[in-house]
């Protein structure tokens, strides 16, 4: 069972390597499409922020993504081309700081015990399940994604 302690580590641990990964960048870096099926920095930290307050929401009950940026953010949505859809980079990085916070105030609030509570008695997944699949997994998994969006960005500035 994880512990509020690593879920709080792992925030932070990937909000350095978005932190890491946007350094420098501006709008237009992070909207650079690779030459294969894929999306773009900026998609991939708003769908980062958008499961995000799906992640607050397992915590609180009541947070959840806005509907209409989860329509472009959200998983199966369309690759993001077009940067005036897109929500600014410089916004979406404030975003995501304060989401942590709200999220890291949130899990110091909660008692520990909420993370053995069930989530989906149907699948049989509890708090901790679902919060370690959004952060373990999937943030993990699209945090990584933005090593080689970084490398695309740069092999474009200059």
């Amino acid at each position: 069972m994880s512990s509020v302690t690593q879920f709080i580590n792992s925030l932070k641990r990937i909000d350095g390597i978005i932190a890491r990964k946007t350094e420098g960048l501006n709008h237009a870096d992070s909207m650079r499409q690779l030459p294969f099926p894929g999306n773009c920095m900026n998609w991939n930290i708003g769908h980062i922020l958008v499961y995000r307050m799906q992640f607050l929401g397992v915590i609180d009950g009541v947070s959840k993504p806005d509907p209409a940026e989860f329509a472009i953010y959200g998983g199966g949505s369309a690759p993001l081309t077009d940067s005036s859809k897109a929500i600014p980079l410089d916004v979406l990085l404030a975003r995501i700081t304060d989401s942590s916070a709200q999220a890291i105030a949130a899990l110091e609030a909660m008692p520990a015990e909420k993370l053995a509570e069930v989530y989906d008695a149907e699948r049989g997944t509890t708090v901790d399940d679902r919060l370690a699949f959004y952060l373990l997994f999937h943030e993990s998994y699209h945090a990584g994604q933005l090593e080689i969006l970084h490398e695309l960005a740069l092999a474009h500035k200059s």
